[in-house]
């Protein structure tokens, strides 16, 4: 299993996050420093400096703390066999596996806690540690839908690139947090597995599906070949 990772994209990334934390802590002190003398210049500095920390914090979540989605992919898949590729912060979404099955898109959350789905509602049960999420840790959401509009992004892509191949596309939610445990009481159209569960869903859990023909896999993976080249010859 091979993986691929822009890493061009992800120090790009983390330079916004260092510039927010920056921007976000120094107006904080600016604001603490005028309160007395001016204080709507003051409240000005206090607003500038929560959006820029909040900024910072979660461009740090996503993108510069470890292990990263990419990381946790990689560690997990490695015992696939060489029809699978990952391709991450190449794609019009962020994580996504190929294999004789297509596209399979991931939306990875690494938050930690007891997460729950009724069928209609997601909950997150993590105690003190959701209050992290005002300080700009990603929040649950809704990741089903979240998934839904990735496919539907490389979908576009497909059909704007190589729409003579007719790639299939899946997508499944991935919780990789440390200890999560999940409680599922109602069917979710889009797989939702733990970080452990897999490698063994891509080689079981997609049989039955459209594959692709061995001529349609080269003439993919030459595509992506030429996306990840065509990427590192930009940053150059």
């Amino acid at each position: 299993m091979e993986s691929f990772v822009n890493q061009p994209f992800i120090d790009k990334q983390a330079k916004y996050a260092k510039w927010g934390s920056y921007v976000g802590f120094g107006a904080l002190f600016l604001g603490l420093l005028t309160t007395s003398r001016q204080p709507i210049i003051a409240y000005v500095f206090l607003l500038v400096g929560l959006l820029g920390a909040t900024f910072g914090s979660y461009m740090a979540s996503r993108y510069v703390r470890e292990p990263r989605p990419d990381q946790t992919l990689a560690e997990v898949m490695g015992g696939l066999d060489k029809r699978f590729s990952a391709y991450h912060y190449y794609l019009p979404s962020n994580h996504v596996i190929v294999s004789h099955h297509g596209f399979t898109v991931v939306e990875p959350r690494l938050m930690q806690g007891t997460i729950s789905f009724d069928g209609s509602r997601w909950r997150h049960k993590a105690g003190f540690r959701k209050l992290m999420q005002l300080f700009g840790e990603p929040s649950l959401g809704k990741p089903d839908q979240d998934v839904e509009r990735h496919i539907g992004w490389v979908k576009e892509w497909i059909d704007e690139v190589i729409p003579e191949l007719e790639v299939p596309v899946n997508g499944i939610v991935l919780f990789a947090g440390d200890g999560v445990e999940l409680e599922l009481s109602g069917e979710s159209e889009t797989p939702v597995l733990v970080a452990a569960d897999l490698a063994t869903y891509l080689k079981e859990g997609l049989k039955g599906q459209p594959t692709l023909s061995t001529a349609k896999q080269k003439e993919l993976r030459r595509l992506l070949d030429e996306v990840v080249a065509l990427e590192a010859e930009d940053k150059k």
